[in-house]
């Protein structure tokens, strides 16, 4: 929704498109070049990468089984069946998952991946903060969001009364018990660093924040619908 001058506003077509897109770019974007870097990943890329370090499959496929499987917990988290948010937030972890990889291999062609780490720290931080602004954008526009992220922001506001940070952190906390256990099996991880403990502890705050100043006229709507 939008709000002007004491006023709400619902969203059209053509805006939700716009917001949609520029967020979904925005995250592939962040999550590629923290791939890249080397310097940990945010917690759930993180947890797909050593999925597929351990079995030796594409990431992207622990990606997709990650946002199907993460939709249908969504639908019993909010206690409310809607087939259009589900097939909406499977679609968007399809998308994501696919330009994720576009972004990666994109930025270790340009050599990211070969810096310096007093280069490649600063662009971990950067693209774990992209990540947050994205998250913000899709979360505010409520129309099709990914269900990692869609779980966020019914923990935030059916658990932890508002409060991102909590919902983020307990969000996190499941991506990592799963990169735990792969180390527990290969006795090695892989995308887990500085970047990953960033996201962790200020992920939520990140997002607080971007809802304040950056298209701070777009707000939360209903969760359970389409706003």
């Amino acid at each position: 929704m939008y709000y002007i001058d004491g006023q709400f506003y619902p969203l059209g077509l053509k805006q939700k498109i716009s917001f949609f897109t520029i967020s979904l770019v925005i995250n592939s974007f962040g999550n590629g070049l923290s791939v890249a870097t080397a310097m940990g990943s945010a917690p759930w890329t993180a947890g797909a990468a050593n999925l597929a370090h351990i079995t030796g499959w594409q990431i992207g496929i622990f990606l997709a089984i990650f946002a199907t499987v993460v939709a249908f917990l969504n639908m019993w988290l909010a206690m409310s069946i809607n087939w259009p948010r589900l097939i909406g937030n499977v679609f968007f972890g399809l998308s994501f998952s696919f330009l994720v990889s576009v972004f990666a291999n994109f930025f270790i062609s340009l050599g990211v991946d070969s810096l310096a780490w007093w280069w490649r720290l600063p662009l971990n931080f950067f693209s774990i903060w992209t990540i947050g602004v994205a998250i913000s954008i899709y979360q505010r526009t409520n129309w099709i969001l990914h269900p990692l992220d869609d779980l966020t922001n019914i923990l935030r506001f059916d658990y932890f009364h508002g409060n991102a940070s909590k919902a983020q952190m307990s969000n996190f906390i499941i991506a990592i018990a799963i990169s735990l256990i792969a180390l527990a099996v290969k006795h090695s991880v892989v995308a887990l660093g500085i970047g990953t403990l960033f996201a962790f502890l200020f992920q939520g705050r990140n997002i607080a924040w971007t809802d304040r100043h950056i298209f701070k006229h777009l707000v939360h709507g209903d969760i359970h619908g389409n706003s």
